[in-house]
C-alpha cells in the first residue's frame, strides 16, 4: 500500500469509518491459453477412447503393457489433430481481435472448443460400436450408411446398440464441458504469467510456432501423417494409434481416392472401344466368346508334367524401389552403380527392354500381383476382397508357403490387410524386420535394404531346412526420396557428372540419389551372393524388377525420350536344370505382366494362373511387346499410344522415338487392338469380382 493510501486509511479510522480497499482488477481473458486447453482435453478424450477400445475388445490374452506404445504414439496424433483445429479457431478469431472485440473472440473460441470436443467424443463413441460390428476402426465401409438402405441400417443400430443411453451420456459430458471450460480457462488466465509489453510478441510467436509444429506432428522432413502407424506386431494394438476423427478423415480420403467401380462390369471394356464381352473375347483370340465361359479362358495352365513339392524350387519375386534402367547407361569404373550385382547379371538374364506396367509402387503392386488394370483396386472397401487372379494362389494350391515382405509399414495403403487376403500366409513389414534385426535402421519409408534382403534370405533358409517350399515376394523402399542413407555401406565410386548436362543441377542431391540407387543394387547383389553360397544355390528361381523410374534425376525430352522413362531394371535367374536349351532373347520387349507367368511356368507345371503375359524364357516372335501404364504399347517397329486410338511413333534409335506419330500399319493396329481386348477382359473380370463382393456384403447385412 502506498503512502497516500495509508494516510487516507488512518484519517478514515479517526473519523470512525473504514474504507475497504478496491477489489483487484479482473484478469483480461486471453485466446492462446484456451487453445492450449483444447489440446490438453483432446489428449484426454483420445486416450480415454483408446482405453475404452482396449477394455472392450483387447481380451484377456493381451498383456496390458502392449497398450502403452499405442497410447504414447496416439498422444502425438491427438496433438496434431487438436493443434490443427486450434489454428482454425485462431484464424476465425483474428477478425474479432482486429476489431478490438477481445471478449467476443475469447467466448467464441470457448464455444468452438466445446463443440470440437463434443464432435471428438461423438466420433469416438460411434467408432467404439462400429468396431464391435466390423472389427476395424472407421474405414470406407462406413459410407455404406448412405450407399445402402440407410433406414434399414439406422433401424439395426437402434435395435442393437444403446443409442438413447449413449446420447444421454454424451449430452451430460457436453454440458459438463460447457460449464467447466470457461472456468478452467479463467483459472489459466490467473495462473499463467503475463509477458511484459516487450516480451509479449516473442511469447506469441513462440506459441504459434509450437502450435504449427504440433499440427504438423514432426520437425523432420515429413509430417506425422506420413509416419508409420505400426507400433506393435499386434494389429489390434496398431489400430488404437489413430484417434476417431483422424480415422474418419482417413476413411474419407481413402473413399475419395478409391477406384469408383459402379454396377456396370463392362464400363472399362466400353472405354477401350468394345461393345460387349463377346466382341472383346473374339478380338483377344480367346477360344470362347460366351460371357459365362470367358472368365475361365482368361486363365492358362502351365505346360509340363506336374512335379512333387520336394522337387520344386523356391520362388522369389522382388520389386525394387525406383530401379529405373536409364541410369545404368552411365554405369562404369568411375560411376559404379551396380556393386555386387554386376557379376550376378552374367549368371542370369537381364532384360534390356523391360517396361514398367505402372508409374507408382502401389499401382504396380496391383498390376504385378493381381494383373489389374484398375487402380487403386485393393484400397477402401475392396481391401477385404480375395481376387482369384492373385500371383500367390498357384503356389498356395501347389503346397508352397507364401510370404510378402515389405520394408515399410503394413498399414501403408492397407497392403497388410489387402494382400493377406490374396493367398499370402503372412505379410511381414518393418516391425518384423526390426524385431529380427534390432540394430536395423531406415528412412521415412522403411527399413534399409540390407536388412530386408537378410530377412528374406533367412525366411528362405528356414523354409528349406524345414523341407518347405516358399513363394516369397519382396518390396524395398530405400531408393526413395528423401534419399537418406544413414547406415554403414560399401564406398564405391560415383560421378554425378556422368549423367550429362540435363541431370539435376543440384549435385549434392544428385549424389544422394546415386548413392541410394547404388546401395540398392549392391545389397541386392549381396542377397544373390548369399543364395549362391549355401544350399539354395540351385534351388531358387528369382525374378526382380524396378517398380518405376527414378523420376527426378534427369530432365527428359518428352515424348522423344519416353522409353527411358518407361524402362526399368528387369532380371531373371533360374537353376541350371530349368534353363532352356535355346538362347533367350534378352532384348525382346517385356514387362511386369510377364513375370508371374514365367515363374509359374518354370516352377509349377500343371498349375493354373491368370494369363497376363508370356514365359520370358520361351522363343518370342516379332521382338516381343510390353504395355506401359496401359497406354503405350512397345513393339520392335514402334511405340503405339494411346491404346484406344493409337498412333505409331517410330524408333529413331534404341532410346528415342519420333515425336510425331503416324497411322499404324494394319498389322500393328491389329496387335494394339488385341492387347486392348485382353486388358478390357481383365478389367471386366476384376470389376465383376468387386461387384459380386459388394452384393455379397449387402446380402449379409
Amino acid at each position: 500500500m502506498n503512502e497516500i493510501g495509508s494516510e487516507q486509511l488512518q484519517q478514515s479510522k479517526h473519523q470512525g469509518t473504514v474504507v475497504e480497499a478496491a477489489p483487484a482488477p479482473a484478469v483480461p481473458p486471453r485466446l492462446l491459453p484456451r487453445l492450449w486447453l483444447l489440446l490438453a482435453l483432446a489428449v484426454v478424450v483420445g486416450s480415454a477412447a483408446r482405453v475404452g477400445l482396449w477394455v472392450a475388445y483387447a481380451g484377456d490374452a493381451r498383456p496390458l503393457q502392449h497398450l502403452w506404445p499405442a497410447l504414447g504414439q496416439g498422444v502425438r496424433y491427438d496433438l496434431a489433430t487438436s493443434a490443427s483445429v486450434a489454428w482454425l479457431i485462431l484464424l476465425l478469431g483474428i477478425p474479432l481481435l482486429l476489431l478490438r472485440r477481445r471478449m467476443l473472440a475469447v467466448r467464441f473460441a470457448e464455444w468452438l472448443l466445446v463443440f470440437t470436443l463434443a464432435i471428438f467424443m461423438l466420433a469416438a463413441a460411434c467408432e467404439h460400436f462400429y468396431y464391435a460390428f466390423y472389427k476395424t476402426r472407421f474405414d470406407p465401409v462406413v459410407f455404406g450408411l448412405f450407399e445402402d438402405d440407410t433406414l434399414a441400417i439406422l433401424r439395426t443400430v437402434w435395435d442393437e446398440y444403446p443409442v438413447v443411453q449413449g446420447l444421454i451420456g454424451l449430452l451430460i459430458l457436453v454440458f459438463a464441458l460447457a460449464w467447466s471450460v470457461p472456468r478452467m480457462a479463467a483459472w489459466l488466465d490467473r495462473r499463467i504469467p503475463r509477458a511484459t509489453r516487450l516480451g509479449r510478441p516473442f511469447a506469441i510467436v513462440v506459441q504459434l510456432f509450437l502450435l504449427l509444429a504440433l499440427a504438423r506432428g514432426s520437425f523432420g522432413t515429413f509430417p506425422l501423417v506420413r509416419q508409420d502407424l505400426i507400433v506393435s506386431t499386434d494389429p489390434f494394438v496398431n489400430e488404437l494409434v489413430l484417434n476417431a476423427p483422424l480415422a474418419l478423415y482417413k476413411a474419407i480420403r481413402t473413399n475419395a481416392k478409391e477406384a469408383q467401380i459402379g454396377d456396370d462390369a463392362e464400363e472399362g471394356l466400353h472405354k477401350l472401344g468394345f461393345s460387349s464381352v463377346a466382341e472383346a473375347a473374339s478380338v483377344a483370340g480367346l477360344p470362347v466368346t460366351d460371357p459365362s465361359k470367358v472368365p475361365a479362358a482368361l486363365f492358362k495352365t502351365a505346360p509340363g508334367q506336374t512335379r512333387s513339392l520336394a522337387e520344386s524350387p523356391h520362388v522369389v519375386l522382388a520389386l525394387l524401389e525406383s530401379f529405373g534402367n536409364d541410369l545404368l547407361y552411365t554405369d562404369g569404373p568411375g560411376n559404379d552403380l551396380l556393386g555386387r550385382l554386376r557379376p550376378q547379371l552374367a549368371r542370369g538374364y537381364r532384360f534390356g527392354n523391360f517396361i514398367t506396367g505402372q508409374n507408382g509402387t502401389h499401382s504396380e503392386l496391383e498390376t504385378l500381383l493381381l494383373g489389374s488394370p484398375i487402380t487403386p483396386l485393393t484400397r477402401g472397401r475392396n481391401a477385404t476382397i480375395a481376387f482369384d487372379t492373385s500371383a500367390a494362389l498357384p503356389f498356395k494350391r501347389a503346397g508352397y508357403k507364401t510370404a510378402f515382405v515389405y520394408a515399410g509399414g503394413a498399414s501403408w495403403r492397407r497392403i497388410g490387410e489387402a494382400f493377406s487376403r490374396q493367398g499370402f500366409d503372412r505379410v511381414y513389414d518393418s516391425r518384423d524386420i526390426q524385431q529380427r534385426f534390432p540394430k536395423a535402421r531406415g528412412t521415412e519409408w522403411g527399413i534399409y535394404d540390407e536388412y530386408v534382403f537378410d530377412f528374406a534370405a533367412d525366411l528362405l533358409e528356414q523354409a528349406d531346412a524345414r523341407g518347405e517350399r516358399l513363394f516369397l515376394f519382396v518390396l524395398t523402399t530405400t531408393n526413395h526420396p528423401p534419399y537418406s542413407l544413414d547406415t554403414p555401406r560399401r564406398k564405391l565410386p560415383l560421378n554425378p557428372n556422368a549423367l550429362g548436362p540435363r541431370a539435376d543441377e543440384d549435385k549434392s542431391e544428385l549424389q544422394k540419389m546415386l548413392e541410394t540407387y547404388q546401395y540398392q543394387a549392391d545389397q541386392f547383389g549381396a542377397f544373390l551372393d548369399r543364395l549362391d553360397s549355401g544350399a539354395l544355390r540351385q534351388r531358387v528361381i528369382l525374378a526382380a524388377a524396378g517398380d518405376h523410374n527414378l523420376r527426378t534425376h534427369y530432365r527428359y525430352d518428352l515424348p522423344a525420350e519416353v522409353p527411358d522413362v518407361d524402362r526399368v531394371f528387369g532380371y531373371l535367374r533360374v537353376p541350371d536344370a530349368l534353363k532352356p536349351a535355346v538362347p533367350v532373347d534378352s532384348q525382346a520387349f517385356c514387362g511386369h505382366a510377364d513375370l508371374v507367368p514365367t515363374l509359374v511356368s518354370l516352377a509349377l507345371p500343371g498349375q493354373r494362373y491368370f494369363a497376363t503375359g508370356r514365359n520370358l524364357l520361351e522363343p518370342v516372335a516379332d521382338g516381343g511387346q510390353a504395355l506401359a501404364l496401359y497406354q503405350r504399347l512397345y513393339t520392335r517397329e514402334a511405340v503405339l499410344f494411346p491404346l484406344q486410338k493409337p498412333e505409331a511413333h517410330a524408333w529413331r534409335d534404341s532410346r528415342h522415338i519420333a515425336v510425331k506419330g503416324e497411322p499404324p500399319s494394319p498389322k500393328l493396329l491389329g496387335r494394339a487392338r488385341q492387347v486392348a481386348a485382353e486388358i478390357a477382359l481383365r478389367d471386366w473380370h476384376l470389376r465383376s469380382a468387386v461387384i459380386a463382393a459388394r452384393r455379397g456384403r449387402s446380402a449379409s447385412r
